[in-house]
């Protein structure tokens, strides 16, 4: 058998059923583990970790500094700049945002992202 999403071949015992997809055991973990970037507790939790002096990693360091450099930006421009994938970046900024660091908003028809406390950003 093949994972629908990333065509690995996977045994027949090893698969996992999502959507009316037969998935990999990764597969199946990143659909389930996606990351929300409203998530009140996960905002309570990362703010207190904020208060304590937490380490961001690289990716994350590196949006923070590409979004103050350049402004508002869309994700695609984010990710062809730091040449990571769309998924990298929206686990990145699921933290960023819980942090209190970053924010997404709309600017007519599409979405931007920019520092949480940018005044002049939608």
């Amino acid at each position: 058998m093949k994972c629908d999403n990333c065509t690995v071949s996977v045994d027949p015992g090893e698969t996992f059923q999502h959507a009316g997809q037969t998935l990999c055991e990764d597969c199946y973990m990143d659909v389930m583990t996606a990351p929300k970037s409203c998530d009140p507790w996960a905002v309570h939790t990362a703010k207190k970790l904020v208060s304590e002096e937490a380490t961001l990693t690289g990716s994350q360091q590196e949006i923070l500094d590409l979004i103050e450099k350049n402004g508002p930006l869309t994700a695609e421009e984010i990710c062809s700049q730091l040449a990571i994938t769309l998924d990298e970046f929206q686990r990145s900024f699921a933290t960023l945002r819980h942090m209190e660091l970053a924010r997404g908003f709309k600017r007519g028809e599409e979405v931007c992202y920019t520092l949480f406390h940018d005044q002049q950003a939608g």
